[in-house]
C-alpha cells in the first residue's frame, strides 16, 4: 500500500500512466473514426483536427515561459508578482486567440481550401464552415488550456497529463455515441456533429481543471502588483526563443498531412496518420515524462542542485535505449497491428515503414 501511495504521488510515473491511457483512448476512436467516416473522409477530418495542434502552438512562448518563470517567482517567494504574472498571461493569450481567429477566418475566405488539399466529396463553402467551426473551439480551448502549463509550473505535473487523458476518453465515449446512434447520416452532418463534441468536450474539460487548478492553488489575483516593465521584457524575450522553437516544430511535425493532401488526396492522409500514430506511442509517453520535469529542472537549477539534474540525466539515457531498441523492434509488427487495429485494407507504401522508423528513432 505503501508504495501505491508512494507511486500516486510520483507525478513523473503518473504522467506517463495518464498518457497510456490517453494514448489507448487515440486509437480506439481513431477506429472508430476509420469506420464511421471511411478512408478519404477520414484523411479530411485528419487535416482539420490538425489546426488544434497548430493553434496551440501558436502561443509566442507564452506557457512554455510560464513553465520557467514561475518555480523561479515560487524560489524568491514572490506572490504579488506571481499572481499578475498569471493574470497578464489569461489577458494575453485571449489576444492571441482572437488574433489566431481573425487571421484564420481571412485565411479561409482568401484561399481555395478545396482546392489547396485536393478535398473531393465536400463543397467549399461547406470546408470553410467547417474550418472557421473547429477554429472558434480551438481558440477557447488555447485560454482555457493555460491550466496544463500552471499544474506543470505548481510540479503537480501529473494533473496535465490526466486532464488530457479525461479529455481523450470522454471524445471517445462520445464518438462512440455517434457511431452507434447515429451511422447513416450524411457524412456533412457526421463531420459537424464530430467538431462539436471535439470542441464541447475540450472547452469543459479544461474549464473544469482551470477550476481544479485554482481549488488547489489559491492564489490571491486581488493582492496582485502591476508587472514591472523589465520583467515583461524578459518574458517576451524569452518567449520569442521559445515560439521559434515551436514554429520549427509545426513546420517539421505537423505540416506533413497538408502537403500529402496537396500533392495526392486526403485518402493518402488517412494511410500516413493511421502508421505514424503507431509510431507516436512511445514518443507520447516519453513527452509525458518530460513535461513534468520541465519545472523540476528550472527548480533544481535556482538551486544549484547539479547533481539530481546529472542523476535524472543518466536514468533518462537508459530510457531511451528502451525506446530506441522497442521501436526498432516494433517496426517488424507495424502491417500486422495496422491489419488488427483498423480492419479496413489499407495499402502501406514499401519502405515507408522502415522510413518511419528511422524518424521516430532520430526524433528519440
Amino acid at each position: 500500500m505503501q508504495i501505491v501511495k508512494m507511486l500516486k504521488q510520483n507525478h513523473v510515473f503518473m504522467s506517463g500512466v495518464y498518457k497510456v491511457f490517453s494514448g489507448l483512448s487515440l486509437f480506439v476512436t481513431i477506429r472508430i473514426l476509420m469506420q464511421y467516416l471511411g478512408v478519404e473522409n477520414y484523411g479530411f477530418w485528419v487535416l482539420v483536427f490538425t489546426l488544434f495542434q497548430l493553434v496551440l502552438l501558436m502561443d509566442f512562448g507564452i506557457q512554455s515561459a510560464l513553465k520557467t518563470k514561475i518555480p523561479f517567482l515560487m524560489h524568491q517567494n514572490n506572490l504579488k508578482l506571481l499572481a499578475s504574472y498569471i493574470k497578464s498571461t489569461y489577458k494575453t493569450s485571449a489576444y492571441i486567440a482572437i488574433a489566431i481567429f481573425i487571421f484564420f477566418s481571412i485565411v479561409v475566405s482568401v484561399f481555395d481550401i478545396k482546392t489547396l488539399f485536393n478535398i473531393k466529396n465536400f463543397s467549399s463553402n461547406f470546408i470553410s464552415k467547417l474550418f472557421l467551426l473547429n477554429i472558434g473551439f480551438f481558440c477557447l480551448t488555447f485560454v482555457a488550456n493555460i491550466h496544463k502549463s500552471l499544474f506543470v509550473s505548481f510540479l503537480q505535473g501529473k494533473y496535465s497529463e490526466q486532464s488530457i487523458a479525461v479529455n481523450q476518453i470522454g471524445f471517445l465515449l462520445l464518438t462512440a455515441f455517434l457511431f452507434f446512434c447515429f451511422p447513416n447520416v450524411e457524412p456533412t452532418h457526421k463531420l459537424i456533429a464530430l467538431s462539436v463534441c471535439n470542441g464541447l468536450m475540450s472547452v469543459a474539460v479544461n474549464i473544469a481543471y482551470t477550476t481544479f487548478f485554482f481549488k488547489l492553488n489559491p492564489i490571491d489575483f486581488k493582492i496582485s502588483e502591476k508587472t514591472p516593465a523589465k520583467f515583461l521584457n524578459e518574458i517576451i524575450a524569452m518567449g520569442m526563443q521559445f515560439m521559434f522553437i515551436q514554429v520549427g516544430m509545426v513546420f517539421i511535425f505537423s505540416s506533413d498531412g497538408y502537403i500529402i493532401a496537396n500533392a495526392f488526396s486526403t485518402e493518402e492522409v488517412s494511410v500516413y496518420e493511421i502508421v505514424s500514430k503507431i509510431y507516436q506511442f512511445p514518443l507520447l509517453i516519453l513527452f509525458a515524462a518530460f513535461s513534468p520535469l520541465w519545472s523540476v529542472f528550472a527548480n533544481l537549477y535556482l538551486q544549484k542542485n547539479q547533481k539530481s539534474i546529472l542523476k535524472s540525466f543518466r536514468k533518462f539515457n537508459f530510457v531511451f535505449v528502451g525506446l530506441i531498441l522497442l521501436a526498432a523492434a516494433g517496426s517488424f509488427f507495424v502491417p500486422w497491428i495496422v491489419s488488427m487495429w483498423i480492419q479496413e485494407p489499407i495499402d502501406i507504401p514499401k519502405y515507408f515503414v522502415l522510413f518511419l522508423t528511422i524518424q521516430t528513432l532520430l526524433r528519440i
